[in-house]
């Protein structure tokens, strides 16, 4: 018996079934696109990342339709849809709303707060946390973050990553995100940047956030996420019995990484 027509129509009909869907991400507001969003369903590794259009491919086939499909990024609220009623729009374009910048401004005298550095500062070669997406695709999609414990007011100046090892063959983009102490987002626009080795000075990567206005008051998360692909990789230094750290891919569930802590510190001040 001849096995192959049963086998063209077994994958056609696959095929026929598979729900790889195509949209886009605007700004309610102003119509714009806007790059790289995570899109992803509730606490489930499925999702996707938009690219600098706005532009995004997510694969549905094997997700149930009764869950959310959920889009986060800085500055804007998250959104969230069931995948059932996502499915029934045409076309599948997602509009965010902008979050609204009321922050008051905070006066800084000197002699009332401290600076200090919290986090992790080694720059061993030893210990590394890293990604590798030539050799594993679903490290574009994994955030790293790490617990910062305080309880006085706190100004976040600048975040410092201890890089061990860095190749890359285009600039490497990378989201920052700051969450409260139930991991929801709290900044109100979009850290990025993109690394470069010239950005890496004695093996750390600073990224300056002192004009955005970051402040906390409790315990709260800072999270890193390396949004292109690359050929290449990407290590942290890292530490033993570190701080408390976390990881996801897309949307999912918030998982623990045991014994070890990426080397991220942050430069802060501290209310006296």
């Amino acid at each position: 018996m001849n096995k192959a027509p049963l086998l063209f129509l077994l994958f056609f009909g696959f095929l026929m079934n598979a729900q790889i869907i195509a949209g886009k991400i605007l700004s309610k507001e102003e119509n714009q696109p806007i790059p790289y969003a995570k899109i992803g369903i509730d606490n489930h590794n499925a999702g996707s990342i938009a690219d600098d259009k706005g532009n995004f491919k997510i694969d549905l086939t094997a997700v149930d339709q009764k869950k959310n499909l959920q889009v986060e990024v800085g500055g804007f609220e998250k959104f969230t849809i069931s995948v059932e009623k996502f499915l029934k729009q045409n076309p599948q374009t997602i509009f965010l709303v902008e979050k609204v910048k009321d922050i008051e401004e905070v006066k800084i005298n000197p002699a009332k707060f401290d600076r200090k550095n919290w986090g992790i500062t080694t720059k061993t070669k030893r210990i590394m946390i890293g990604h590798n997406p030539s050799k594993e695709s679903g490290d574009q999609s994994k955030e790293v973050a790490m617990l910062f414990k305080t309880n006085k007011k706190t100004k976040i100046e600048k975040i410092n990553i201890n890089i061990s090892s860095f190749e890359s063959d285009k600039p490497v983009f990378i989201r920052f995100t700051v969450y409260d102490r139930n991991l929801n987002p709290i900044l109100t626009e979009d850290l990025h940047d993109e690394i470069t080795s010239d950005k890496i000075i004695d093996d750390t990567y600073n990224f300056d956030v002192s004009k955005n206005n970051i402040w906390v008051k409790d315990n709260f998360y800072v999270g890193i996420q390396l949004l292109s692909n690359f050929n290449g990789r990407f290590y942290m230094s890292g530490a033993l019995m570190g701080n408390k750290t976390i990881y996801r891919k897309y949307l999912g569930e918030w998982q623990n990484i045991p014994m070890v802590s990426p080397a991220i510190n942050l430069d802060v001040k501290v209310q006296k």
